[in-house]
């Protein structure tokens, strides 16, 4: 089967939506051949660059649309099936795809369309199952962190973590981009308590040459980081509130989640709700962190490595192949 994977990650989207796809495409490429179609604007700058690079160094073939022509070429693409991971969707989106592709899908996160006409919906959060979408009978529905999409290091269970009584090591990341400098801000915040801060650089970040100034030795910052062996190391993270919170439980790093734009919202109270990390603000970051017990990140620890089985995206898989 031809598959194409409709995704776009850059210094205003982030990185989320890229990351996860390439997830499932490095399953799917299996007994598929996948390919991806990305948005470009023209002149080619980094609201798309990143992305489409991080595709390419993957070892996928990217195919561009200009940014104000997906719905009018979008059709134009050769393949059997179509999943789309976007936030630039609506209905007529969704009845082009059905009528030109053999198979369509696509990952959401809040339910953001009014119809969903496609073959089947991914919602792969905690609460996903409480959303009421509005969808074709025949759809199949794929809802809820049974479904999580994983990276192959968090899909491994391992021992407990072990929680230190003491906080030291902590590890702030906040995705792919940072356009409003979160990072910056937080470093500002942390720098002069007695932390060792590992700093997480994404591809998409516009500050970097400013954020190196800050390196020293209890500031330590990370580009191509390894984020499994960053989680495993930190006492606490300090993250937005997209799927590395999932990530995150896998290892059982306690965690403090900050959402940085407003789709990010909901699953961080809805975690929060279920004692699953502790929310804050840039302002009360050092609060949070100061008024959080051993005892209380040894029970954030536990609640989320039970979490996620890490499973999902094989699920997936293979409904996604059956269904053709």
């Amino acid at each position: 089967m031809d598959i194409c994977i409709r995704a776009d990650g850059g210094s205003t989207i982030g990185m989320g939506h890229i990351v996860r796809m390439l997830t499932l495409a490095n399953k799917l490429k299996i007994n598929n051949n996948v390919f991806f179609v990305c948005r470009v604007d023209k002149p080619l700058t980094n609201k798309y660059i990143p992305g489409i690079n991080l595709i390419k160094e993957n070892g996928f073939i990217v195919k561009e649309i200009e940014e104000n022509r997906l719905k009018q070429d979008i059709k134009f693409i050769e393949a059997d099936c179509i999943i789309t991971d976007s936030y630039d969707i609506d209905v007529e989106y969704f009845n082009i795809i059905k009528e030109n592709f053999k198979l369509s899908g696509c990952l959401d996160d809040e339910n953001i369309c009014s119809y969903y006409n496609v073959d089947f919906l991914i919602n792969q959060n905690i609460y996903g199952n409480e959303l009421e979408y509005t969808v074709n009978e025949d759809t199949k529905m794929f809802l809820g962190s049974k479904f999580v999409i994983l990276r192959d290091e968090f899909r491994t269970k391992k021992k407990q973590k072990y929680i230190s009584k003491i906080i030291k090591d902590i590890m702030i990341t906040v995705g792919g981009s940072d356009n409003n400098n979160i990072t910056q801000k937080l470093i500002d915040n942390l720098k002069r308590d007695k932390y060792i801060l590992h700093v997480v650089i994404g591809s998409g970040f516009n500050n970097i040459e400013l954020l190196k100034g800050y390196e020293c030795e209890n500031i330590k910052l990370y580009m191509n980081a390894n984020m499994k062996k960053l989680m495993d190391l930190a006492d606490i993270c300090i993250s937005s509130c997209g799927t590395t919170i999932y990530e995150l439980a896998s290892c059982g790093t306690p965690t403090i989640g900050i959402p940085i734009i407003d789709n990010q919202e909901l699953l961080a109270k809805t975690m929060n709700k279920k004692d699953l990390i502790k929310v804050a603000s840039i302002d009360n970051i050092n609060n949070v962190i100061k008024s959080l017990t051993y005892e209380e990140r040894l029970k954030l620890s536990e609640k989320c490595s039970n979490l996620i089985d890490g499973l999902g995206v094989d699920r997936l898989v293979k409904e996604i192949n059956n269904m053709f």
